[in-house]
């Protein structure tokens, strides 16, 4: 717009300054006529710098015109980026906007499940404590190659620390009831020490899981049985067992032939088990 109105104030000056020297010449051609001497006909030299003049005019109209042909096809070219950038704009504010709507609905699933995850863990801990309890009250009777296995674990059930991570306070339960379950499903055969009419004797135990235990000396004089009480083992003498169960050893062992052999089962233990 601008340079269109520089090319108009040019024209115009162009035109006037024709216009008046042409009046100018008029004038004097008037003056001369009413003297009677011939009209004063514009030079060739004052024709040539007026077409000069003119030519140059239109160059500069030419130019102008050029360059805003050239600048509106910039602009265009500006525009169509303009629009295109827009577009894009609005698919990616669009794009943004569904993201939003899926973060927050996955927002939403974390916290149900922390919550779910939440009420688990208190139910775990609850559960737990209740093991560890249990466990308290059968650890008593763990014969020494039993309680080996799990020694450190044992430990901190039987001492418990508040402030210990929950997943480890889990991870020594379960240690402990698997070594126990291993043994209540299995016949041991185990050695202890144990004071007999005032006097240390090694004796060899056969223990049938947690629910009854039969024991002999290397002499085959002093035998008896086991049950399991609250504080530990209660052992009950009786040396009509040896020969019984030095041969139930001897089986187990692999020193002697399988063979059935009967042992007694005390009513003490039936009513621990079903307890």
């Amino acid at each position: 717009m601008f340079r269109m109105l520089k090319i108009s104030v040019i024209w115009v000056l162009l035109l006037s300054s024709v216009g008046v020297a042409s009046g100018q010449d008029e004038a004097q051609n008037a003056q001369n006529t009413g003297l009677g001497e011939k009209p004063n006909l514009p030079n060739a030299g004052e024709v040539q710098a007026t077409l000069k003049q003119w030519v140059l005019t239109r160059q500069l109209i030419a130019r102008e015109r050029a360059g805003w042909t050239e600048e509106k096809e910039s602009l265009a070219d500006l525009n169509e980026v303009r629009l295109s950038e827009m577009k894009k704009l609005g698919e990616f504010s669009k794009a943004a906007g569904s993201r939003i709507a899926e973060i927050d609905e996955k927002r939403k699933q974390f916290s149900a499940e922390k919550a779910e995850l939440l009420s688990w863990r208190r139910e775990l801990k609850t559960q737990i404590k209740v093991l560890e309890n249990e466990l308290r009250l059968l650890i008593p009777l763990f014969p020494l190659s039993l309680r080996s296995k799990v020694e450190e674990a044992i430990i901190r059930v039987e001492s418990p620390d508040p402030e210990r991570p929950l997943q480890h306070r889990t991870r020594d339960v379960l240690l402990v009831m698997q070594a126990c379950l291993n043994f209540q499903n299995t016949i041991t055969l185990d050695r202890d020490i144990r004071s007999i009419e005032g006097e240390d004797r090694e004796v060899e135990v056969l223990y049938m899981g947690l629910n009854q235990a039969w024991y002999v000396d290397q002499t085959g004089k002093y035998s008896g049985y086991g049950t399991p009480g609250l504080k530990g083992w209660v052992w009950t003498e009786e040396a009509a067992l040896a020969v019984a169960i030095r041969q139930a050893i001897a089986v187990q062992s692999r020193q002697a032939t399988p063979a059935f052999v009967t042992l007694p089962f005390s009513n003490a233990a039936a009513t621990s088990v079903s307890k």
